[in-house]
């Protein structure tokens, strides 16, 4: 195939404008999962592109740092370009790498954290990462994966039709959905006939707009055998407004489907994109379901092997991908064994080995590690979490997990004035990664091990540059020994070193990756 004159033309110089159609060629993959073209002066971004394509593309944004591109046709597609399994996949913004083949989702996923790493965290771990940055852990099922759902809702205009489903990529146009691939089959059944109650009920959908409309989101939960869903509706009204329709909505849609354990309303009257409101009631059923998580390790305890429960309420947080959650707790339970191994000499479970859970959650990683340790203390700041997470512990019987319901950077301080000892630091905190007073208090802590759990490969990478020689501008009362004065700010010599970083996909189909980062005291 000819190559297209304006590619010339834009090494000479070209220069792009809205509205203005090009051909380029996708280098590479972006953070935000789009591809990007180096063919012009400016880096061009365009979404569901593969590396290797020969594009068509119109421009939309236009500036002077990039500018962003709408496919228009695929003129040679790339080796990695495949045929994705959904036919909503062009105008859905659900998944972003459907059309790319597994293996290249996995490799294009571990350049996303060496890209961050390399350009963010500093040399350290810059010049290090052929050594330290592993390849991905893929997904044995990467359909149907999904244990938790949850889909706006809208009417569509001049009708009373409910639609539910995902926004088209960069807007708030709904894409109805009548079959994801990537949730099991059983919750587009359950769906499929809640949206058909609700017509039938008259139910209203949410207008952002005006802020009329009951029906906000449709949240479900199903568990990894799939005999267990639990079903939410979230309702723009308060408690005493909720319509009497639902005592007969509830056992209606539960008659359909005996997978349905639980029935809930959330209530969420204020404006704004957060899911859940603050208080939730169960209609009928039970207010959670069940999941245990097991591994076939023979080498983990056999607590493990046989399983840990778990109670799961609607706002309970818990990784999307079961399987892959259990590959997760399997890689940090063997970090746990190898520095528990290296430091026999020094430690044993009876001279009282500490493990600090930050983010804790409902518990999962604080009660899978508790039978390493003589104690955890799993920080939360979510008051249902810490409830659901004393709950699970009771559960699974486990008696060394104490949860605190406090923010980590507020109890942090208090173990440091208590002066407790801890030897291992789990983090798993939001997307937004770490707060200062957070670093702070742990390079005051010395744990000998942290294991940093990251969803968000540009906070990792910051949070890690931060770690090794973190700005400490707050620590007045630092000791010279401990620390160095570089170019007018405090610097710790903090002596932790990047022993691997772990790439691991709990989101098949789309750019999310997660991480596990294990860092030593030397």
């Amino acid at each position: 195939m000819p190559v297209c004159p304006l590619i010339h033309e834009a090494k000479a110089g070209f220069m792009l404008s809205k509205g203005k159609q090009v051909e380029l060629k996708i280098a590479s993959l972006a953070p935000g999962g789009e591809g990007v073209s180096k063919d012009f002066a400016v880096p061009v971004f365009i979404n569901k592109a593969a590396p290797g394509d020969t594009l068509l593309v119109e421009i939309y944004d236009y500036r002077r740092s990039f500018a962003k591109g709408q496919l228009v046709k695929v003129l040679e597609p790339s080796k990695e370009r495949v045929e994705p399994d959904c036919k909503l996949f062009k105008v859905c913004g659900g998944c972003q790498w459907m059309h790319l083949n597994y293996e290249a989702q996995l490799t294009h996923k571990r350049e996303l954290i060496e890209q961050s790493l390399r350009h963010i965290a500093g040399e350290e771990i810059g010049n290090a990462l052929s050594q330290v940055l592993l390849p991905t852990v893929g997904s044995a099922e990467q359909l149907g994966y999904r244990n938790k759902v949850q889909l706006p809702v809208r009417n569509p205009k001049d009708s009373k039709r409910i639609l539910a489903g995902y926004f088209e990529t960069n807007s708030h146009n709904l894409v109805n959905i009548k079959h994801c691939p990537i949730q099991p089959n059983l919750l587009d059944d359950v769906l499929a006939q809640i949206k058909l109650l609700a017509e039938q009920y008259s139910i209203t959908a949410y207008d952002e707009k005006t802020g009329l409309g009951l029906l906000r989101h449709i949240h479900m939960r199903i568990n990894k055998i799939h005999d267990s869903v639990l079903v939410t509706l979230v309702l723009n009204c308060k408690s005493a407004k909720l319509p009497g329709y639902f005592k007969r909505f509830a056992p209606e849609l539960m008659e359909q489907f005996p997978q349905i354990k639980g029935f809930c309303v959330n209530y969420n009257d204020k404006k704004g994109n957060r899911i859940l409101g603050e208080e939730t009631i169960c209609i009928a059923g039970q207010g959670y379901i069940e999941e245990t998580l097991s591994t076939d390790k023979q080498d983990l305890p056999e607590i493990l092997q046989k399983g840990l429960r778990f109670q799961l309420s609607p706002d309970s947080f818990f990784q999307v991908n079961t399987d892959q959650a259990i590959k997760l707790l399997e890689l940090m339970a063997q970090e746990v064994k190898i520095f528990l191994a290296d430091k026999s000499a020094t430690y044993s479970r009876s001279q009282n080995i500490t493990l600090l859970d930050a983010y804790a959650g409902v518990g999962t990683i604080a009660l899978w590690l508790a039978p390493f340790v003589s104690k955890v203390i799993a920080i939360e700041s979510n008051s249902q979490a810490v409830k659901d997470g004393q709950t699970n512990q009771k559960l699974n019987n486990i008696g060394n997990v104490q949860f605190q319901l406090n923010k980590v950077e507020d109890y942090l301080p208090r173990i440091l004035k208590n002066e407790t000892s801890i030897h291992i630091i789990v983090l798993d905190p939001p997307r937004q990664g770490l707060s200062p007073e957070v670093i702070e208090a742990i390079m005051k802590l010395q744990p000998e091990l942290i294991l940093y759990v990251s969803c968000n490969p540009v906070s990792l990478a910051r949070d890690l540059r931060l770690i090794l020689s973190p700005k400490a501008p707050n620590l007045s009362n630092q000791k010279d020994s401990d620390a160095e004065i570089n170019n007018g700010c405090l610097k710790y010599n903090s002596g932790y070193k990047v022993e691997k970083i772990i790439p691991v996909d709990l989101f098949p189909q789309t750019y999310h990756v997660e991480s596990i980062s294990v860092l030593k005291k030397q």
